[in-house]
């Protein structure tokens, strides 16, 4: 699977860093200056197009209508849209179009992408009341799982769960802030993922029981 990045500042590289650790990627990053609104197409490099999912980190309707347009006729799978672009999901009949404000907050069923990234997944083996082992199963794109797992391991159970949504707040998230930001969300995703995952461990729940 290859997987196209289209980038508006390099604050996200975090996030082709952390996609290139599976898949083989192409990173676009759009020119420093775009007008609030386009007057006429964008446009994008052929080899953006030559993927089977597209991310984009664009925040700019109009880029992000211009993309959908390409990637219709390019057979693109999916396109994924971080922000709160919700008009966009309907703008499309022949492909798929997520639009998220918060990249931890996603899963496609039967998706080899969705495999690796979207909502938080771990697995943890414990040892006199501690989490001995957390490995990551999902991640969220930016990366911050893999962070929250290693910052958990000793850690005793009954605190995990608070301090995975701590640390997902402490790394480089970047969701939006404020008292209702993003950033309190994907706390709590990774709040409630240590939990699943806790559950499992001690016989108390099911494997992907979160994913209807």
């Amino acid at each position: 699977m290859r997987v196209g990045i289209v980038l508006n500042d390099e604050t996200r590289e975090i996030f082709a860093k952390t996609i290139s650790r599976f898949f083989d990627i192409y990173v676009y990053r759009l020119p420093d200056y775009l007008p609030p609104v386009l007057d006429e197409g964008f446009d994008f490099p052929d080899e953006l197009f030559e993927t089977d999912i597209i991310l984009s980190y664009a925040f700019h309707p109009d880029i992000n209508l211009e993309l959908i347009g390409r990637a219709e006729d390019a057979g693109v799978k999916i396109v994924l849209i971080a922000g709160k672009f919700g008009f966009l999901r309907k703008r499309s009949r022949k492909i798929r179009v997520i639009v998220e404000d918060v990249c931890c907050s996603t899963l496609v069923k039967g998706c080899e992408f969705f495999e690796k990234f979207g909502i938080p997944e771990f697995e943890v083996s414990i040892d006199s009341g501690r989490l001995e082992d957390v490995k990551v199963i999902r991640s969220a794109l930016c990366g911050a799982t893999f962070f929250v797992a290693d910052k958990l391991r000793g850690v005793r159970i009954e605190e995990a769960p608070t301090k995975a949504g701590y640390f997902t707040q402490i790394y480089p998230c970047l969701a939006s802030r404020g008292l209702r930001g993003g950033i309190h969300k994907a706390g709590m995703i990774h709040k409630l993922a240590i939990e699943r995952a806790i559950r499992r461990a001690i016989g108390e729940d099911k494997p992907n029981s979160e994913v209807s």
